[in-house]
């Protein structure tokens, strides 16, 4: 294509909701006078010339294209060799008249002269034959003809946006059009991604983000699918074309700045409009419809637009009112009015803090009140941390020196430019061919499923994994959240059969990026966006067992399960075994952020097939990270990205050519190797070792794999370090051993040194959290059951023999943790100890004793992995895991687990009195520790304050409340068990009320009909009774109500709380007889006078005071 423009600014993107017409698209404005001249140094400066030589230039030109125009009814087109020329540009656009502006056209000095050929003058547009000058004009490629802009018809949006962009693209007229299709087919593909690149204005690398990246290699990565949209013919409101492309990102580009304040999607018509209008955004993309383009980012704009809360403190019908108001702006496509008013409130919201460290109690609560244990977790102990503001300056050691740097400068070092591919690294031959119908298997059901395990804060639109969650699972919106999780599955499999253009999916793969504090260093955490993360779960569990075909079992860390464990395993039987003489465990550089990308989605089509395509989609193009709480932003060219589920299943195959190179390279001498992600493991003597470690430091690099050997060690055999100091001058050597993947590989006295800096470091977490207990008991009870406790859970599965360290942390958790909950000033008594360690189910708290479980855990680790270590220890190249026997192992180890508490409290039971044994009974009822079990989420309001849960506890082991009075207004002594039977004061009857009141409520939102408190039953009027019967005309039952058991039937029930410890019902031999003897006592009251006069059907509902009832 030639065109006259000017050459200053050939790269220049068209300005988001340009209204520019045609003409300025296609000739640009000049540059100002106070603009430096800034021409391409590629082009070359030739001295003014006259406008005679002018005129003959483009003559030689054009007779040059005629020669040459034969070619064109040929599939293959070969354009002729050309120079590039400048020639003057006037301030108005025109050629010939400013000397100190230039342009750029397409000469070739050797073309015969034509200078007479007055009919087919260049001057002259070849459609009008006026003035070619006059306006904007384009030459095409195939006849050489020119022309006004304005009189040709067969330039579309798309194509405008090429030709501002790069004057070479490709253009032909309507008569080369129709003599050449599959020229044009192949011009219009190429010149499309230019397109992408300029209105879309995505930056293209973290050093200067308005140069694109340069390809340096040619990888065999699959083209990009054709489509049957075009978004210059697309319609959405009051927009048209490029105007909702424009309109779409200018409105993407601020809401990804916004801070998050989202409110909840309501439920009635407003919520379910909202769920449709996000079905249709997802729709437009998996039907390739017009609107393709800019779907993917209508869907993640649409939440941040249209729930803005309107105020700090607004309510659910402000929410509605504004969200039915701006989803008639979103159909109309007033994307204006939309930002404005976000904008309006963004402005108004506080700056939020960054989040410190000595405000981590308030962080911890606030995270355990909405549910997330794992995030509240991160505030306790060493592992606090903080976010990191980016123009601060940080101190890193690097190779023994203490660097100073800008965490914006780190940030950046860290997600580097991207390294070309070796012609050694990309696998040849032929690929299998995966069949489309594999991903049927993703249906609306799975995404449904996979949003409910999804966690996690919110990506760059702002919508976290519970606002997905409630649109795709929540029964309140009916058949909408079923449509949407249909598209979505709809959605995965396109993304998982067919390649996509990537500048379509360029919001999907967003994300947020965190700085967090490392001390010392940057930790840099992102945040994808919830849909990818869904999505890519989905994918993940479909394709499963390919990817675990491909890695497993020398690559752990895809998905096995166990598979940390079982390498830990492995790598400790390797090194007990006497033929071995060393162990080395590397750790390479900026692992994930410097894998090369583009080898990997070449290599990944021959690993894995059956996920190339999404992976390819999701990592063909640099993914944006936005810099949360700033308006910077850079990006993802190498690596995988955080926040994204497919990210570990593409690193580890992408390292499997290099573990195949080395493992083929290292096959005679003996050594054995296992991967975690970037972590390898490798074993044998010390040569051979010293072979694979050379193999992997020559290999790596081509894969993006840097062996890092100031954070690699080798654990060697007593007497072998001196030996193996000259065969590996630059890793750290060891005799005593070292930590791997969380546990310790070495002597007994390493694994002493390290389990003792563990136990340590736990016993300050437990001082933390037993601080925490003080103020809010049952958060910090929940966060150290779900929390806490996995820490050491974990250590003590992966690392025998350390049950004698473990009794430090158990007497921590004694002296400090336990008194706390309990509001006690003293520790417990060995009995009660005895019955905390035992599982909730079984009537404790599970405070389990550490020294009495960690060798028995260890033990059923080592069953439950049994298989894949034994595949990793013999070397094998395929892993088929036997579910079956897996299935057969943890049944058994669940049984033995079960077993051995039942010992511990059968052994208890024996010691204890007949009071207690009873009140162990009672809070080992099913239910009677459902309240101790659940999460405290506020939004379910399961939050007990300070002095409910302390009084909970107190009542569950009939211990003495705190801050009770010592005697009872009835004179007597104020015991539990006297506060749960005494009638002065009216406890009593309030517990009854209250329980008769909440099943009411729970009746009628159960939809019975005609519920009613406390009705008086019919008179007897002489009906004869058996004896026993309540017979007394005033005589009332607690709660009526119809359509409980059938449908307009009417059904009674009368409430009855006992006590279990009272001296009436301690003559009973056990729990349940005590059930059974009230029951049949209300029936003996009730049941014959309601079935033969109210013509009803009589139920007795009876509870106890520790959380149980029993209905019939």
């Amino acid at each position: 294509m030639q065109t006259r423009s000017k050459a200053a600014e050939p790269e220049q993107p068209l300005s988001p909701g340009s209204e520019a017409g045609l003409d300025e698209m296609i000739v640009q404005e000049p540059l100002s006078d106070d603009e430096p001249d800034n021409v391409s140094e590629k082009t070359q400066h030739i001295p003014e010339q006259p406008a005679s030589e002018q005129k003959a230039m483009l003559m030689q030109t054009r007779a040059q294209h005629r020669a040459t125009a034969a070619e064109l009814n040929e599939v293959s087109y070969k354009p002729t060799e050309e120079l590039f020329v400048e020639l003057p540009l006037s301030k108005s656009g025109n050629i010939g008249e400013d000397p100190e502006r230039t342009q750029e056209i397409n000469v070739d000095h050797d073309a015969p002269d034509v200078e007479n050929d007055e009919e087919n003058d260049p001057w002259l547009c070849f459609a009008c034959k006026e003035d070619l000058w006059s306006s904007g004009s384009v030459g095409c490629d195939g006849c050489s003809e020119w022309f006004h802009v304005g009189c040709v018809c067969n330039i579309s949006e798309e194509q405008r946006a090429i030709l501002a962009s790069d004057e070479e693209s490709p253009w032909f007229c309507s008569d080369c059009k129709d003599r050449t299709p599959s020229l044009l087919s192949q011009a219009l593909t190429e010149g499309r991604d230019k397109a992408n690149d300029v209105l879309l204005s995505t930056p293209k690398s973290n050093s200067d983000l308005t140069e694109p990246v340069t390809n340096y290699v040619e990888c065999n990565i699959p083209p990009v699918g054709t489509s049957n949209g075009d978004i210059a013919k697309a319609k959405w409101g009051k927009l048209r074309g490029l105007d909702i492309l424009s309109g779409v990102n200018a409105a993407y580009k601020k809401v990804v700045k916004w801070q998050r304040n989202i409110f909840q999607v309501p439920s009635g018509k407003a919520g379910k409009a909202f769920i449709e209008e996000l079905t249709k955004a997802v729709n437009y993309f998996t039907a390739s419809s017009n609107l393709e383009a800019v779907a993917m980012t209508m869907t993640m704009i649409l939440p941040p637009l249209l729930l803005q809360k309107p105020s700090k403190n607004s309510k659910s019908k402000d929410h509605v009112l504004h969200l039915e108001k701006r989803l008639e702006w979103w159909r109309n496509g007033d994307l204006d009015l939309l930002v404005k008013e976000g904008d309006a409130i963004q402005k108004r919201l506080l700056r939020r803090k960054v989040s410190r460290a000595d405000n981590k109690e308030k962080m911890f609560i606030r995270l355990m009140l909405l549910g997330k244990v794992s995030a509240a977790m991160r505030w306790v102990g060493e592992h606090s941390t903080s976010v990191l503001d980016i123009n601060s300056v940080t101190e890193t050691v690097v190779d023994g020196r203490v660097v100073k740097q800008k965490v914006i400068d780190t940030l950046k070092e860290k997600h580097p430019d991207p390294e070309p591919s070796q012609e050694d690294s990309l696998l040849q031959g032929p690929k299998d061919k995966v069949e489309d119908v594999i991903y049927q298997n993703i249906e609306g059901e799975l995404i449904e499923r996979c949003a409910k395990q999804i966690s996690g804060s919110a990506g760059p639109s702002g919508l976290d994994s519970d606002g997905w969650k409630r649109i795709l699972c929540s029964k309140q919106f009916g058949p909408a959240s079923r449509e949407l999780c249909n598209a979505i599955a709809d959605l995965s499999r396109r993304l998982s059969s067919h390649y996509i253009n990537p500048h379509y999916l360029h919001a999907y793969i967003a994300c947020r990026l965190v700085p967090l504090d490392k001390k010392p260093g940057v930790r840099p955490v992102g945040i994808g966006e919830v849909l990818r993360r869904i999505i890519g779960k989905a994918i993940m569990l479909v394709t499963k067992n390919d990817i675990l075909n491909a890695t497993a079992p020398l690559q752990v860390c895809a998905g096995l399960s166990g598979g940390a464990e079982a390498a830990i395993h492995a790598i400790r039987s390797m090194y007990e075994d006497d033929k071995i003489e060393a162990i080395i465990l590397v750790d390479a550089d900026n692992a994930f952020n410097r894998l090369n990308r583009q080898t990997a989605l070449h290599n990944i089509q021959y690993i894995c097939p059956e996920i190339a395509p999404y992976i390819v989609n999701t990592y063909r193009t640099p993914a944006r990270l936005f810099i949360s709480n700033t308006d910077e932003e850079i990006l993802s060219q190498e690596g995988v990205t955080q926040g994204d589920n497919s990210a570990m299943a593409k690193y580890s195959c992408s390292l499997m050519p290099l573990i195949n190179i080395v493992a083929m390279k290292c096959a005679d001498n003996n050594t054995k190797q296992v991967w975690y992600a970037d972590d390898a493991a490798s074993s044998g003597k010390l040569n051979g070792i010293k072979q694979w470690w050379d193999q992997l430091q020559q290999n790596g690099p081509m894969f993006g794999y840097f062996p890092k050997p100031s954070k690699t060690w080798l654990i060697v055999k007593p007497g072998l370090k001196e030996r193996a100091a000259k065969l590996f001058p630059d890793v750290k050597i060891t005799d005593e051993g070292h930590k791997y993947l969380g546990s310790f590989i070495g002597t007994p006295e390493g694994m002493d040194n390290f389990i003792n800096n563990k136990v340590s470091d736990w016993m300050k977490e437990v001082d933390d959290i037993s601080d925490i207990a003080k103020r809010e008991p049952q958060l910090a009870y929940s966060g150290y059951i779900y929390g806490l406790s996995k820490r050491w859970n974990y250590v003590c599965r992966t690392t025998p023999g350390i049950s004698y360290q473990m009794k430090r942390l158990d007497y921590k958790i004694r002296e400090s943790f336990i008194p706390a909950i309990l509001n006690r000033a003293y520790s417990c008594t060995d009995v009660n100890r005895r019955i905390f360690a035992l599982p909730a189910r079984d009537g404790g708290l599970s405070l389990y004793n550490l020294s009495e479980t960690s060798d028995m855990e260890y033990q059923f680790s080592c069953q439950a992995t049994s298989g894949l270590t034994e595949a990793i220890l013999n070397e094998h190249t395929e892993y088929h895991e036997d579910f079956q026997r897996t299935k057969d192992i943890k049944e058994q180890i669940t049984k033995t687990r079960k077993q051995f508490f039942k010992c511990k409290r059968d052994e208890l039971v024996s010691e204890l009195s007949p009071a207690q044994k009873l009140q162990l009974d009672l809070a080992s009822e099913k239910g009677a520790s459902s309240w101790l079990t659940t999460l405290p989420v506020k939004e379910f309001g399961y939050v007990l304050n300070k002095q409910e849960f302390n009084d909970a506890l107190a009542l569950r082991y009939n211990m003495n409340m705190k801050d009770a009075p010592r005697q009872c207004f009835c004179g007597e002594t104020n015991t539990v068990n006297h506060l749960l039977m005494c009638k002065t004061g009216g406890y009593v009857h309030l517990r009854h009320d209250s329980l008769r009141d909440v099943f009411a409520e729970l009746m009628r939102n159960a939809g019975c009909k005609d519920v009613h408190t406390e009705p008086n039953l019919l008179k007897t009027d002489g009906v004869q009774l058996p004896a026993g019967s309540n017979t007394k005309d005033d005589a009332r039952v607690d709660i009526s109500a119809r359509s409980f058991w059938n449908p307009l039937e009417r059904a009674l029930f009368d409430v009855r709380v006992l006590h279990p410890q009272a001296p009436s019902n301690r003559s009973h031999k056990d729990i349940p007889s005590m059930y059974q003897h009230h029951e049949n006592e209300k029936k003996r009251h009730y049941n014959a006078r309601i079935l033969q006069i109210e013509k009803a059907t009589f139920s007795p509902l009876v509870f106890t005071t520790i959380y149980r009832w029993n209905g019939t």
